[in-house]
């Protein structure tokens, strides 16, 4: 049985769960917060089941392929929504969340299965370092999702175009609040990735690889999320620019890893030549 079949289920049961959403928003709601809770929960069930069945743990280490760590991702978004879910019943969020895990799901069975695009860990300094900038990642798209909510209220708010879907999101100051909160804990996970993968390469090469591809956006992606936090303590940044600051940086972190993994895989370039973050 091919496993990977599994992942495009669970996409179609997120994507029934955000039709079920975005439904509710034109009349009356269609799922309730438990009810939706428990069918994300049994999708989640499917791809962890699935992620299981390719056997990234190996004897010797991890072994990730590329479709294995999206599954990973999304996993890890969809439980912090699911947990989100049931402590503050943040309906809103899983309008734009849930599309975008269920897209990364249907195409997983798609992705390409080069060993260009696999990453391996053998040892605890490089394991540690991958799950780290994995979580990141994962945290990080929460944010993202929640600064793409935040520039389309303004925005709605500007205009006074007060409509159903704008009035299904939650308010400023909570969008804000969970923006900034996962901001900071997608920079700490972001942090100990960087320092867990400088250590290992001194460990493994006796020197730093600095000037990687996934080095550099990765710390480029860190420094953007220091600098946002640090003028939000010190000007009280909102608005716009703090939105745009985390998409920025999102996708820094985002071609830090999947971008240069496709990419060296079209040129041909091993990636054990190149150490990374």
């Amino acid at each position: 049985m091919n496993f990977t079949l599994l992942f495009p289920v669970s996409g179609l049961i997120t994507a029934a769960c955000a039709w079920l959403l975005w439904m509710g928003v034109w009349g009356k709601p269609r799922i309730g917060e438990r009810g939706l809770a428990l069918t994300l929960g049994f999708s989640m069930l499917l791809s962890l089941y699935a992620l299981v069945r390719m056997e990234p743990i190996t004897n010797w280490g991890l072994d990730f392929r590329l479709g294995a760590s999206v599954a990973l991702c999304t996993l890890i978004v969809q439980y912090i929504y699911v947990l989100g879910l049931l402590r503050h019943g943040i309906h809103g969020l899983g309008l734009f969340l849930l599309p975008a895990t269920a897209v990364p799901l249907l195409l997983i069975p798609f992705l390409p299965d080069e060993p260009l695009l696999r990453v391996q860990a053998s040892s605890m300094l490089e394991t540690s370092h991958l799950l780290l900038s994995l979580t990141a990642y994962a945290v990080l798209t929460l944010a993202a999702i929640h600064a793409i909510m935040h520039l389309l209220l303004v925005r709605s708010l500007k205009r006074k175009q007060i409509g159903p879907i704008v009035q299904a999101l939650p308010s400023l100051v909570e969008i804000e609040n969970h923006m900034y909160g996962q901001v900071r804990t997608s920079a700490w996970f972001l942090a100990l990735a960087i320092l867990t993968g400088l250590t290992w390469q001194w460990e493994s090469l006796g020197r730093f690889w600095l000037f990687s591809h996934k080095i550099i956006l990765g710390v480029f992606s860190f420094v953007v999320l220091v600098t946002l936090l640090a003028m939000r303590k010190r000007a009280g940044w909102q608005g716009g620019r703090a939105s745009w600051m985390v998409i920025a940086a999102y996708i820094l972190l985002l071609l830090s890893y999947f971008g240069v993994r496709v990419v060296q895989s079209w040129l041909g370039i091993d990636p054990s030549q190149m150490p990374g973050l």
